[in-house]
């Protein structure tokens, strides 16, 4: 199986897939670098009165376990949640495989309880909406609500 940690490139890519569909919705966004204790979150999109934190999470199948989520991602995604509002903190999974790309808008306050329990379980991106694909990448206009 292909994952962010195991295969680098990858992960750049689908990050890189994000960030070209953010710049199209005309929306700024930072990427988040480990400074060594790990990123709190992929990036942080800024819109007037307010940004988001996105985790990106590319996957051969349908599933991101939890426990490919790191301590330092759910502490942050938990911490922006808390301190921006519930619905702006996401994860955004990306199914990928040779034949089709498909992403999901997961909201973090949705899945937190459940990824933080302890217990052994994953979940499954096709349980929240999937985001219009658009030439290039997908349709991210979502991110300039609020």
């Amino acid at each position: 199986m292909k994952t962010q940690k195991s295969n680098p490139e990858i992960g750049a890519k689908g990050e890189a897939d994000i960030t070209a569909s953010l710049r199209r919705t005309g929306l700024w966004n930072h990427k988040i670098y480990n400074a060594g204790w790990g990123t709190p979150f992929d990036k942080v999109v800024v819109r007037p009165h307010g940004g988001y934190a996105i985790e990106v999470k590319l996957r051969d199948g349908p599933t991101i376990e939890y426990s490919k989520i790191s301590d330092s991602e759910r502490e942050g995604l938990t911490k922006f949640m808390t301190r921006v509002g519930r619905d702006y903190a996401v994860i955004i999974g990306i199914w990928k495989t040779e034949k089709f790309q498909r992403a999901f808008l997961i909201p973090w306050h949705k899945v937190r309880d459940a990824v933080c329990s302890g217990v052994r379980g994953s979940i499954r991106m096709e349980d929240f909406p999937e985001l219009p694909k658009v030439s290039g990448g997908w349709d991210l206009s979502c991110f300039r609500k609020g």
